[in-house]
């Protein structure tokens, strides 16, 4: 596939993750959007304060894809809904479904377009071919983001985090021999912190 060919495959891929990503937070209780916002720092319950899209998008990606106890995720309701798929939409709703939360470092511009990112936490290589994301991010930068992978390539869900060396340090001191990295990349209670660190920054 030539690199105009895979562009315009990520840009239909975009869409079809920004139309789920707006159909699982549709399907979030507002009461639990706002909790969620609440939780980040963001005054939604101020009726002086505006809270752009752009913030809220952090207590979206926690309504998609974390859930409280008992219940499903939103994400996972939407995949029900469209089962049947058989698209390259389908192939996103299945990234999307299993994609995860970590922490990255920019390795080095991808041959074809795009970024080579090393995952910190979990460990691995990720292709990240997300516009934006990866022409603002220079080798050797840390990000914070949820990427869900569609034919080998992958694109964030949404929103990331810019981290600085002493905040990786922290967390890799966190992470000892008593501490589960797969676990601790899926604590809803991390991945929140991290997110009210993007907030604040």
């Amino acid at each position: 596939m030539d690199t105009e060919a895979l562009h315009d495959l990520h840009d239909r891929c975009l869409a079809a993750r920004q139309r789920f990503l707006q159909l699982a937070v549709r399907a979030t209780p507002r009461a639990r959007i706002q909790e969620l916002a609440e939780r980040l720092g963001l005054a939604v319950a101020d009726e002086f304060t505006q809270v752009g899209e752009a913030e809220l998008a952090y207590a979206h990606d926690l309504a998609t894809f974390a859930a409280p106890p008992g219940r499903t995720r939103a994400i996972d309701r939407v995949v029900k809904q469209h089962a049947l798929l058989q698209t390259e939409a389908a192939l996103v709703l299945n990234g999307l479904l299993r994609s995860w939360f970590s922490v990255f470092r920019v390795l080095a511009p991808h041959p074809d377009a795009g970024v080579v990112l090393e995952d910190v936490l979990l460990g691995g290589e990720a292709w990240l071919l997300d516009g934006e994301l990866a022409e603002a991010a220079a080798q050797g930068a840390v990000i914070a983001t949820r990427l869900a992978r569609v034919q080998g390539f992958a694109m964030t869900c949404g929103v990331h985090a810019v981290m600085d060396e002493p905040m990786l340090a922290r967390i890799r001191g966190a992470l000892g021999e008593d501490t589960d990295a797969e676990a601790l990349a899926g604590d809803t209670r991390f991945v929140a912190a991290i997110w009210r660190h993007a907030l604040q920054t």
